[in-house]
């Protein structure tokens, strides 16, 4: 897993190239968000940034309503609102020890849980956005193989959990093919069991990291090929978070 300053230099580098696409996008369709434009991206990460601000610097034991922060305004005053909520969530991850207690919506009540999902909450919506108007999608390969790690070992059971669901019945390989990266999943129930080994799955996908990572988000084609029982790896898209 990256460090907590690897992940602190990934929200700013995406924050950073977030900002520069929400005013090119701004009235942009974006695909991997079906009835999104860019504007809707960006309001709903600064609303996430709003609540996880509002909810680190309290040191929260429970969620804090943001308020009126977490409200995007109309036209072009998103783009001050965005970059203020970018400047205040970085600086409340930041002074935040990635060892100390904070109220989280998972099992893990420190503040690494916030170093880890902003970077990667931001890093992924960036891809969308660089996606809708066809420009290079740029991650760091580390981040995104620890983002299939997030995506499979939190973020999909506790969706499945919360819509009160079950993974398929099939189990899923995924094979890095610009670097070292194995991963089988497992399903139990409304949980999986992330293992990292070479294995043979109901279902394989082959592809670069951030294509495999973006294909657990419900993306499709980034360059992922699929193996296996074309019904069970449209199961498996149908998941994504």
């Amino acid at each position: 897993m990256p460090s907590t300053p690897d992940f602190l230099a990934a929200v700013r580098t995406s924050t950073d190239e977030l900002r520069r696409l929400a005013r090119s996008t701004h009235d942009t369709i974006v695909p991997d968000c079906p009835g999104w434009l860019g504007r809707d991206v960006v309001a709903h990460l600064g609303r996430v940034y709003a609540s996880v601000t509002a909810i680190v610097d309290a040191r929260a034991s429970g969620p804090v309503d943001p308020g009126d922060a977490g409200v995007a305004p109309v036209g072009a005053a998103i783009m001050e609102w965005i970059d203020e909520r970018c400047e205040a969530m970085i600086e409340a991850i930041s002074g935040i020890a990635s060892d100390e207690r904070v109220w989280t919506w998972s099992d893990d009540h420190t503040g690494g849980f916030y170093h880890r999902r902003m970077a990667h909450e931001t890093a992924v919506h960036v891809c969308d956005l660089q996606r809708a108007i066809a420009v290079t999608v740029t991650m760091d390969r580390d981040l995104a193989c620890d983002g299939i790690d997030e995506a499979y070992g939190l973020i999909l059971p506790f969706g499945m959990k919360r819509r009160n669901r079950e993974f398929p019945s099939s189990t899923l390989h995924l094979h890095c093919t610009d670097g070292p990266g194995e991963w089988m999943i497992v399903p139990r129930g409304d949980t999986v069991e992330v293992r990292h080994e070479h294995a043979k799955g109901d279902v394989a996908w082959r592809g670069p990291a951030v294509g495999l990572l973006l294909a657990a988000w419900g993306r499709r084609h980034t360059g992922v090929v699929g193996f296996g029982d074309p019904r069970a790896s449209e199961e498996w898209y149908s998941l994504g978070v």
